[in-house]
């Protein structure tokens, strides 16, 4: 047996420019009791049992009151509600050893109340010094979870001379399954009900038969009801894993197929489909195969739909150092309108490609990839190869060198530029540069061009028409690079980087990168970048440091951003914990606007120790300080926006159940010099069967709207 009992009160008054705004209390109470059994059936030959039964009843009555304006429907409200349900759990399991059964019924309501605070009327807006806390709303309502799971066919374990008339058995398993939600007093009201019923059959070997029906009620929005229906044969168990049927010893099959059929109480959301699965995998000594097809019948408000995926993946070894690797896809879809128009795309492509000499002095990679994509009459025939070759240590353990050259034609017909075609180049070079273990430079030179009409209306899975122009910087949206609709253009990245690790948990690198797009028919584009980082980790100290500086230059327009972060985190022992965090950026986001940002929270805790008996907390103190500025400038420049905030506090543990805290933090708030004050006091005890607190906060901010506000809070939970 147990219980518990929670009781809660909240006073809050607020006053602005000396006029009492808000005069609130809340009062909260929850009371539970919970009886529990738990045992086995004939010392566990037959199965086990689980009972719980209990109830559970809450309310809350809130009173919110605005004195100096008392016809204001949000500042007075008198949020109130009491509920209660019935608490219980009953599950038995029959596993009986010498039968080839098994058995589970439950049922559970085990849903507790909940309060919810600050959520209607004046007191859910974010201009208190204090949150109020009071409580506006309570959570209860029904869940209750239903089933019964029953396996009949043969198992482990059977402890009788029977197995050999129980394994001509068929495996069959029924589950339902039951889930009510049901709370109309809260102000989110619900009231659904959610019904499963799957049957599974297994009927020769690990073929398995399964028909699942669902039906689901929504009282409160009937539109959103549906029954469902499903049935499914194939290589997919009851506990709808797929299951693999060797053919051979290197050849292995899967398969499935499935029909749907959806019926909601709105028309339009109801739909048939069917669904056909085939999965296969082969691997021998020197090569392996997958191919994971799907075939989907779909009809719904839309009309017709037809889709075809067939994919195959294969690789191998033709040399003991040439390997290979192909894929092919295939993708096709159709939509038949109930109108009579159709839509039809589709999409084909393969890859092959071949990695070499993985012995010699460089090595020598080759591709060639081929796509063929339609979209309702719009096509688009790409094709793409490659070459990339690398030293291997065996040319040198100081210098690397890599190379890479490859080309992507498009030619498109009846599109959004009509007929046209168009081709990309890329070619890079990076030689690395390791005098030791700890010290490594790069340089790189990256060059891209595009020539003739782009087809951009196509979207390929495989070969992408400028893919190096769509990257994201990730520091400004100003910086992302770069319209990939464009024709003609050259575009040149020229990156310098070294990485030096003087010890073996510091590592300091730099870069700089210079970006350089000259576009057709439109002005040079540059982008100039440079970045710093800095990591070092120890047991007791952490410490990152990112920083970088973008200046671009389009066509005379100037644009950059100096953007800096860091952590640092100090813990030397369980006594002293302090940690930095800062973001500060600077820069221009237009030519004609500047933008300054600066945040810096930092944050510093103390805890003694006592030095007798059993080691605990005596007492804890903290520090916080936290700052942000913020300030545009353009056409007209904005006023500096700056908050400042100190926090101070401390926590006294007498005993080891009982704390005494209290924190103070003072703010000041640009512009209009507004300070704001807020002081707390706390005191509690926590036993494992008693908990209580006391809370009293007090705040002042001078400016803006003179606020005052004053907050009582007690609360005391007990447990049997």
């Amino acid at each position: 047996m147990s219980g518990e009992a929670e009781l809660g009160y909240v006073g809050y008054d607020a006053e602005a420019n000396g006029k009492k705004v808000v005069s609130a209390h809340s009062f909260e109470q929850r009371y539970s009791l919970l009886y529990q059994n738990d045992g086995l059936l004939y010392g566990g030959r037959v199965g086990s049992y689980d009972v719980n039964l209990g109830y559970e009843w809450g309310s809350f009555d809130t009173r919110i009151k605005n004195p100096s304006d008392p016809t204001d429907p949000a500042g007075n409200i008198n949020p109130s509600i009491s509920a209660g349900h019935l608490l219980y759990r009953g599950e038995i399991i029959v596993d009986p050893l010498e039968l080839p059964m098994k058995l589970k019924a439950y049922s559970y309501e085990l849903n507790r109340i909940s309060f919810i605070q600050n959520s209607v009327g004046t007191v859910s807006g974010g201009s208190s010094l204090i949150g109020p806390g009071l409580t506006t709303d309570l959570l209860d309502g029904l869940s209750i979870n239903s089933g019964v799971t029953m396996l009949f066919g043969v198992k482990n374990g059977l402890t009788n001379g029977y197995n050999a008339i129980f394994q001509h058995i068929p495996l069959v398993m029924v589950d339902y399954r039951d889930e009510l939600r049901k709370d109309t007093k809260s102000a989110t009201p619900v009231d659904t009900r959610l019904r499963r019923l799957a049957f599974v059959s297994l009927n020769k070997r690990d073929n398995w038969f399964h028909y699942r029906t669902t039906r689901f009620e929504d009282h409160l929005n009937p539109t959103l009801s549906f029954t469902e229906s499903q049935f499914q044969l194939g290589t997919i168990d009851h506990m709808l894993t797929r299951r693999w049927i060797d053919l051979t010893n290197w050849l292995k099959i899967s398969t499935d197929g499935q029909f749907t059929k959806h019926s909601s109480v709105d028309p339009t959301n109801s739909y048939e489909a069917y669904d056909l699965n085939f999965f296969a995998a082969a691997a021998r000594q020197t090569w392996e195969a997958r191919t994971f097809s799907s075939f989907t019948r779909l009809q719904d408000r839309n009309g017709l739909t037809l889709e075809r995926t067939v994919p195959l993946y294969a690789n191998g070894v033709l040399k003991s150092d040439v390997e290979w690797k192909g894929t092919f896809y295939t993708r096709d879809r159709r939509l038949r309108r109930l109108d009579g128009s159709e839509s039809q795309k589709s999409d084909r492509n393969g890859t092959l490609r071949l990695d070499m000499f993985s012995r010699a002095l460089f090595t020598l990679g080759t591709f060639a990839k081929v796509e063929h994509s339609e979209n309702d009459g719009a096509r688009l025939l790409s094709f793409e190869g490659g070459v990339e070759t690398a030293s291997t240590r065996r040319f040198s353990r100081v210098y690397s060198l890599f190379a890479s050259y490859n080309v992507k034609y498009f030619d498109a017909s009846n599109g959004l530029v009509s007929d046209s075609t168009y081709l990309n180049q890329n070619a890079v070079v990076r030689g690395t540069y390791a005098p030791s273990q700890t010290l490594r430079f790069d340089l790189e030179e990256n060059v891209s061009a595009g020539s003739g009409t782009n087809p951009r209306d196509f979207s390929n899975q495989t070969i992408i028409v400028n893919s190096g122009l769509s990257s994201n910087s990730g520091v400004s949206s100003t910086f992302d690079r770069r319209d990939e609709n464009i024709n003609d253009y050259l575009r040149s990245v020229t990156t310098l980087a070294g990485y030096w690790t003087p010890r073996p948990r510091l590592r300091v690198s730099a870069a700089l990168s210079e970006d350089i797009l000259v576009p057709s028919g439109a002005p040079t584009d540059s982008v100039t970048t440079v970045r710093g980082d800095v990591d070092y980790s120890l047991s007791d100290f952490t410490m990152r440091l990112r920083g970088s500086y973008r200046y671009r230059n389009q066509g005379g327009e100037v644009t950059d951003l100096f953007d800096g972060q860091g952590v640092v985190e100090y813990k030397p022992n369980r006594n002293l914990e302090a940690s930095l965090y800062y973001i500060y950026s600077f820069g221009h986001d237009t030519p004609t606007t500047r933008t300054e940002v600066a945040d810096i929270r930092q944050r510093l805790s103390y805890s003694f120790y006592s030095t007798r008996g059993l080691a605990r907390k005596v007492l804890e103190i903290s520090e916080e300080y936290d700052y942000n500025r913020t300030q545009n400038f353009g056409t007209t420049v904005t006023a500096l926006t700056t908050t400042q905030r100190l926090t101070l506090g401390a926590r006294y543990y007498p005993i080891s159940r009982l704390y005494v805290g209290g924190n103070a933090r003072f703010s000041l708030l640009e512009p209009n010099s507004v300070t704001e004050q807020v002081y707390n006091a706390t005191v509690g005890v926590t036993f494992s069967k008693l908990q209580a607190s006391l809370d009293y906060s007090y705040g002042k901010r001078d400016g803006n709207d003179n606020r005052i506000e004053k907050r009582i809070a007690a609360n005391v939970r007990k447990f049997f």
